[in-house]
Protein backbone atom coordinates (compact mmCIF):
# COMPACT_ATOMS: atom_id res chain seq x y z
CA UNK A 1 0.00 0.00 0.00
CA UNK A 2 2.62 2.44 1.06
CA UNK A 3 4.45 1.47 -2.45
CA UNK A 4 1.46 2.39 -4.39
CA UNK A 5 0.86 5.63 -2.33
CA UNK A 6 4.75 6.23 -3.47
CA UNK A 7 4.26 5.49 -7.02
CA UNK A 8 1.12 8.07 -7.21
CA UNK A 9 2.49 10.76 -5.43
CA UNK A 10 5.61 10.47 -8.29
CA UNK A 11 2.89 10.65 -10.89
CA UNK A 12 1.39 13.50 -9.41
CA UNK A 13 4.56 15.25 -9.23
CA UNK A 14 5.96 14.91 -12.76
CA UNK A 15 2.40 15.82 -13.97
CA UNK A 16 2.78 18.86 -11.83
CA UNK A 17 5.90 19.66 -13.42
CA UNK A 18 4.71 18.68 -17.27
CA UNK A 19 1.76 20.78 -16.65
CA UNK A 20 4.06 23.81 -15.50
CA UNK A 21 6.43 23.23 -18.62
CA UNK A 22 3.27 23.24 -21.00
CA UNK A 23 2.22 26.83 -19.51
CA UNK A 24 5.92 28.08 -19.73
CA UNK A 25 6.44 26.82 -23.35
CA UNK A 26 6.09 28.83 -26.42
CA UNK A 27 2.88 28.04 -28.43
CA UNK A 28 2.04 28.03 -32.15
CA UNK A 29 -0.47 31.29 -32.40
CA UNK A 30 -0.80 31.12 -36.33
CA UNK A 31 0.54 30.42 -39.45
CA UNK A 32 0.83 31.38 -42.86
CA UNK A 33 2.33 29.27 -45.94
CA UNK A 34 3.06 29.35 -49.43
CA UNK A 35 5.46 32.09 -49.58
CA UNK A 36 8.88 32.42 -51.43
CA UNK A 37 12.10 32.64 -49.23
CA UNK A 38 10.52 34.81 -46.38
CA UNK A 39 13.39 36.72 -44.69
CA UNK A 40 11.49 39.49 -42.24
CA UNK A 41 8.48 39.17 -40.50
CA UNK A 42 7.30 42.60 -38.12
CA UNK A 43 3.81 44.60 -37.11
CA UNK A 44 2.80 47.73 -37.62
CA UNK A 45 2.13 48.69 -34.03
CA UNK A 46 -0.85 51.62 -34.76
CA UNK A 47 -2.81 48.95 -36.77
CA UNK A 48 -1.74 45.64 -35.90
CA UNK A 49 -1.33 44.59 -39.71
CA UNK A 50 1.79 41.81 -39.94
CA UNK A 51 4.12 42.32 -43.14
CA UNK A 52 6.69 39.47 -44.61
CA UNK A 53 9.91 40.11 -47.06
CA UNK A 54 9.82 37.74 -49.61
CA UNK A 55 13.10 37.41 -51.60
CA UNK A 56 11.53 35.21 -53.89
CA UNK A 57 14.59 34.33 -55.56
CA UNK A 58 18.59 34.06 -54.60
CA UNK A 59 19.07 37.09 -51.64
CA UNK A 60 21.89 38.69 -53.90
CA UNK A 61 19.94 38.77 -57.48
CA UNK A 62 18.68 41.92 -59.08
CA UNK A 63 15.21 40.21 -60.69
CA UNK A 64 12.84 42.88 -59.59
CA UNK A 65 10.77 39.97 -58.16
CA UNK A 66 10.93 40.63 -54.65
CA UNK A 67 7.50 40.58 -52.94
CA UNK A 68 5.83 41.74 -49.27
CA UNK A 69 3.18 40.12 -48.11
CA UNK A 70 0.49 42.15 -45.70
CA UNK A 71 -1.79 40.34 -43.36
CA UNK A 72 -4.89 41.47 -41.02
CA UNK A 73 -4.19 41.37 -37.44
CA UNK A 74 -5.61 37.95 -36.92
CA UNK A 75 -3.17 36.39 -39.07
CA UNK A 76 -5.00 36.20 -41.91
CA UNK A 77 -3.87 37.01 -45.59
CA UNK A 78 -4.64 40.55 -47.05
CA UNK A 79 -2.00 40.56 -49.62
CA UNK A 80 0.41 37.85 -50.48
CA UNK A 81 1.95 40.25 -53.17
CA UNK A 82 1.37 43.66 -51.43
CA UNK A 83 3.96 45.05 -52.77
CA UNK A 84 5.45 43.28 -55.38
CA UNK A 85 8.73 44.11 -57.50
CA UNK A 86 7.98 45.00 -61.31
CA UNK A 87 4.44 46.22 -61.16
CA UNK A 88 2.89 49.86 -60.62
CA UNK A 89 6.21 51.12 -60.81
CA UNK A 90 7.91 49.66 -57.80
CA UNK A 91 11.37 48.19 -57.84
CA UNK A 92 11.65 45.43 -55.35
CA UNK A 93 14.87 42.60 -56.09
CA UNK A 94 15.41 40.68 -52.34
CA UNK A 95 13.85 42.18 -49.65
CA UNK A 96 14.92 41.43 -46.31
CA UNK A 97 14.86 43.37 -42.83
CA UNK A 98 11.56 45.64 -43.03
CA UNK A 99 11.02 48.55 -40.46
CA UNK A 100 7.47 50.90 -40.45
CA UNK A 101 8.36 54.50 -39.54
CA UNK A 102 4.62 56.99 -40.03
CA UNK A 103 2.59 55.32 -42.70
CA UNK A 104 6.31 54.12 -44.71
CA UNK A 105 7.26 50.58 -44.65
CA UNK A 106 11.28 50.63 -45.47
CA UNK A 107 13.04 47.00 -47.31
CA UNK A 108 16.74 47.21 -47.20
CA UNK A 109 17.25 45.45 -50.86
CA UNK A 110 20.47 44.57 -51.79
CA UNK A 111 22.34 48.22 -52.33
CA UNK A 112 19.11 50.04 -51.18
CA UNK A 113 17.07 51.03 -48.67
CA UNK A 114 12.94 51.38 -50.49
CA UNK A 115 10.16 52.88 -48.64
CA UNK A 116 6.79 52.14 -49.49
CA UNK A 117 3.02 53.23 -48.39
CA UNK A 118 2.17 51.08 -45.88
CA UNK A 119 -1.38 51.59 -46.53
CA UNK A 120 -1.60 50.94 -50.44
CA UNK A 121 2.02 49.96 -51.07
CA UNK A 122 3.21 52.02 -53.82
CA UNK A 123 6.72 53.42 -53.25
CA UNK A 124 7.49 56.20 -51.66
CA UNK A 125 11.27 56.39 -51.87
CA UNK A 126 14.47 55.08 -52.85
CA UNK A 127 17.43 55.14 -50.78
CA UNK A 128 21.01 54.61 -53.16
CA UNK A 129 23.72 53.14 -50.88
CA UNK A 130 25.75 52.49 -54.39
CA UNK A 131 28.09 55.36 -53.42
CA UNK A 132 29.23 53.46 -50.44
CA UNK A 133 29.48 49.97 -52.48
CA UNK A 134 27.62 48.08 -49.54
CA UNK A 135 27.02 43.98 -50.45
CA UNK A 136 24.28 42.78 -48.43
CA UNK A 137 21.91 45.28 -46.52
CA UNK A 138 20.21 43.06 -43.95
CA UNK A 139 18.48 44.11 -41.36
CA UNK A 140 17.09 47.67 -40.41
CA UNK A 141 16.19 49.51 -36.92
CA UNK A 142 15.21 52.94 -35.91
CA UNK A 143 16.07 54.77 -33.10
CA UNK A 144 14.24 57.31 -30.25
CA UNK A 145 15.42 60.29 -32.54
CA UNK A 146 13.92 59.09 -35.84
CA UNK A 147 17.34 57.93 -37.42
CA UNK A 148 17.41 54.85 -39.27
CA UNK A 149 20.18 52.13 -39.16
CA UNK A 150 20.45 48.99 -41.74
CA UNK A 151 23.38 46.70 -41.66
CA UNK A 152 25.30 45.53 -44.47
CA UNK A 153 26.76 41.78 -43.72
CA UNK A 154 28.89 42.10 -47.04
CA UNK A 155 30.73 44.65 -46.08
CA UNK A 156 31.48 44.58 -42.01
CA UNK A 157 29.27 47.81 -41.89
CA UNK A 158 26.54 49.62 -40.03
CA UNK A 159 24.92 52.60 -42.46
CA UNK A 160 22.63 55.50 -40.52
CA UNK A 161 20.23 57.19 -42.67
CA UNK A 162 18.44 60.66 -41.84
CA UNK A 163 15.03 60.90 -42.92
CA UNK A 164 14.97 64.32 -41.31
CA UNK A 165 17.89 65.33 -43.46
CA UNK A 166 16.97 64.28 -46.91
CA UNK A 167 17.79 60.60 -45.90
CA UNK A 168 21.12 61.45 -46.17
CA UNK A 169 23.39 58.14 -45.91
CA UNK A 170 26.37 57.89 -43.37
CA UNK A 171 28.84 55.12 -42.00
CA UNK A 172 27.63 54.66 -38.43
CA UNK A 173 29.87 52.01 -37.37
CA UNK A 174 32.67 49.52 -38.85
CA UNK A 175 35.44 47.50 -37.76
CA UNK A 176 36.69 44.30 -36.67
CA UNK A 177 34.17 43.58 -34.17
CA UNK A 178 31.36 43.76 -37.22
CA UNK A 179 31.91 41.14 -38.88
CA UNK A 180 28.52 40.16 -40.72
CA UNK A 181 26.87 42.31 -38.57
CA UNK A 182 23.05 40.94 -38.82
CA UNK A 183 20.13 41.56 -36.82
CA UNK A 184 20.19 45.09 -35.22
CA UNK A 185 17.14 46.78 -32.93
CA UNK A 186 17.23 49.41 -30.70
CA UNK A 187 16.26 48.81 -26.85
CA UNK A 188 13.86 51.41 -25.26
CA UNK A 189 15.28 50.41 -21.81
CA UNK A 190 18.44 51.06 -22.59
CA UNK A 191 18.46 53.84 -25.47
CA UNK A 192 21.30 52.17 -27.27
CA UNK A 193 21.14 49.88 -30.76
CA UNK A 194 22.06 46.15 -29.91
CA UNK A 195 23.26 44.13 -33.18
CA UNK A 196 24.16 40.52 -33.70
CA UNK A 197 27.41 38.76 -35.11
CA UNK A 198 26.46 36.32 -37.77
CA UNK A 199 30.20 35.07 -37.37
CA UNK A 200 31.41 34.92 -33.81
CA UNK A 201 27.94 34.66 -32.26
CA UNK A 202 28.60 37.82 -30.00
CA UNK A 203 26.26 40.73 -29.29
CA UNK A 204 27.57 44.36 -29.36
CA UNK A 205 25.46 47.37 -28.19
CA UNK A 206 26.65 50.09 -30.40
CA UNK A 207 26.91 54.05 -28.46
CA UNK A 208 25.85 57.40 -30.29
CA UNK A 209 29.47 57.61 -32.15
CA UNK A 210 28.93 53.97 -33.24
CA UNK A 211 31.58 52.88 -31.00
CA UNK A 212 30.50 48.70 -30.08
CA UNK A 213 30.86 47.11 -26.36
CA UNK A 214 30.06 43.96 -26.17
CA UNK A 215 27.20 42.51 -24.30
CA UNK A 216 28.16 39.83 -22.18
CA UNK A 217 26.17 36.51 -21.95
CA UNK A 218 26.49 33.97 -19.34
CA UNK A 219 26.48 31.55 -21.63
CA UNK A 220 27.78 31.42 -25.19
CA UNK A 221 25.91 31.45 -28.26
CA UNK A 222 25.92 30.01 -31.51
CA UNK A 223 27.29 31.12 -34.52
CA UNK A 224 24.97 32.58 -37.52
CA UNK A 225 22.93 34.56 -35.70
CA UNK A 226 19.97 36.79 -36.89
CA UNK A 227 17.10 38.20 -35.58
CA UNK A 228 17.16 39.95 -32.74
CA UNK A 229 14.45 42.25 -30.85
CA UNK A 230 13.33 43.01 -27.63
CA UNK A 231 10.27 42.78 -25.00
CA UNK A 232 9.15 45.52 -23.09
CA UNK A 233 10.47 44.34 -20.01
CA UNK A 234 14.26 44.77 -21.84
CA UNK A 235 14.73 40.74 -22.79
CA UNK A 236 15.80 39.74 -25.56
CA UNK A 237 15.20 37.54 -27.81
CA UNK A 238 17.40 36.07 -30.78
CA UNK A 239 17.08 32.96 -33.46
CA UNK A 240 20.36 31.17 -34.52
CA UNK A 241 19.71 30.49 -38.74
CA UNK A 242 21.24 27.51 -38.61
CA UNK A 243 20.96 26.17 -35.45
CA UNK A 244 17.11 26.61 -35.87
CA UNK A 245 17.24 28.18 -32.03
CA UNK A 246 15.62 31.39 -30.29
CA UNK A 247 17.27 32.56 -27.25
CA UNK A 248 15.64 34.39 -24.66
CA UNK A 249 18.51 36.57 -22.91
CA UNK A 250 17.45 38.75 -19.66
CA UNK A 251 18.95 41.92 -18.97
CA UNK A 252 22.06 40.25 -16.81
CA UNK A 253 22.89 37.96 -19.69
CA UNK A 254 20.68 35.23 -18.55
CA UNK A 255 20.37 32.58 -21.56
CA UNK A 256 17.59 30.67 -21.95
CA UNK A 257 16.79 28.15 -24.78
CA UNK A 258 12.92 28.65 -25.62
CA UNK A 259 13.20 26.48 -29.28
CA UNK A 260 14.35 24.53 -31.12
CA UNK A 261 14.51 22.34 -33.98
CA UNK A 262 13.02 25.49 -36.55
CA UNK A 263 13.75 25.59 -39.77
CA UNK A 264 15.93 28.33 -40.71
CA UNK A 265 14.43 31.19 -38.59
CA UNK A 266 15.57 34.52 -39.89
CA UNK A 267 14.98 37.84 -39.09
CA UNK A 268 12.96 37.47 -36.02
CA UNK A 269 10.73 40.14 -34.21
CA UNK A 270 8.43 40.74 -31.73
CA UNK A 271 4.56 41.78 -31.47
CA UNK A 272 4.47 43.33 -28.03
CA UNK A 273 1.13 43.80 -27.52
CA UNK A 274 0.25 40.24 -28.29
CA UNK A 275 3.25 38.65 -27.02
CA UNK A 276 4.33 37.17 -30.19
CA UNK A 277 7.63 36.07 -31.75
CA UNK A 278 7.18 36.46 -35.35
CA UNK A 279 9.67 33.81 -37.47
CA UNK A 280 10.09 33.52 -40.77
CA UNK A 281 11.27 30.03 -41.74
CA UNK A 282 13.21 31.29 -45.07
CA UNK A 283 13.81 27.52 -46.38
CA UNK A 284 10.69 26.41 -45.15
CA UNK A 285 8.64 29.19 -47.23
CA UNK A 286 6.67 29.66 -44.65
CA UNK A 287 5.97 31.96 -41.30
CA UNK A 288 4.60 31.76 -38.18
CA UNK A 289 4.14 33.03 -34.33
CA UNK A 290 5.27 31.44 -31.41
CA UNK A 291 3.80 32.96 -27.64
CA UNK A 292 6.16 34.44 -25.27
Amino acid sequence: MDLEKSIMTDISRLSAVIFLLLLSAPAFAFEVSGLSVPESFIVDDETGNYFISNINGKPTEKNNSGFITKLNPDGSVVDKKFVQGGRNGVTLHAPKGLLISGDTLYAADIDHVRGFDKNNGGQKVSIDLRPFKPKFLNDLAQDYSGMIYVTDMGTNRIFSIDPANGNKVSVFASGPELASPNGISFSAVKKKLLFANADTGELYWLDERGKPSQFETKKRLDRDLDGIDFDREGNLYVSTFTGGMIYKIDRQGEVQQIMTHLVTPADISLDRVNRLILVPSFSGNRAFTLTY
